[in-house]
């Protein structure tokens, strides 16, 4: 017989708070970003793929989800678009750090510099072992 798996919330919880309390900039990227430099310098500059950026994302949670903890990013609405580009990632870094901590996709879309872009809310699930 096989035994059950278990995590207690403050496991998860740790770990979203973690991203939480240190992601200090979320940018909205062109192409695939793996590092800190993509994700945190302008499209242009060296590998920078940044094309619009905010200094204070700020985060709702954590608490329950379906099958596990979550967070959610808050809406970050008209954010400034520096480059044009297609917007394909969105990333949260730990600026101090220098560290990309998370990245996500989001839907692709043509951006135009001088217009604003709004990164709407969506959350970082952890579910539950199974």
């Amino acid at each position: 017989m096989a035994g059950s798996k278990l995590v207690n919330d403050l496991v998860l919880d740790a770990a979203l708070q973690y991203l939480e309390d240190n992601v200090d900039f979320l940018s909205v990227c062109e192409a695939t970003c793996t590092t800190y430099e993509h994700a945190h310098s302008n499209k242009g500059t060296a590998t920078g793929k940044v094309l619009a950026s905010s200094a204070t994302p700020t985060f709702t949670g954590p608490d329950n989800d379906t099958s596990g903890r979550k967070t959610n990013v808050d809406e970050e609405a008209s954010m400034t678009v520096d480059i044009s580009g297609n917007a394909e990632e969105i990333c949260l870094c730990d600026v101090s750090a220098t560290a990309l901590l998370y990245k996500t996709s989001c839907t692709l879309q043509a951006l135009m510099a001088g217009n604003t872009v709004t990164a709407p809310t969506w959350k970082i699930n952890i579910a539950d072992p199974s």
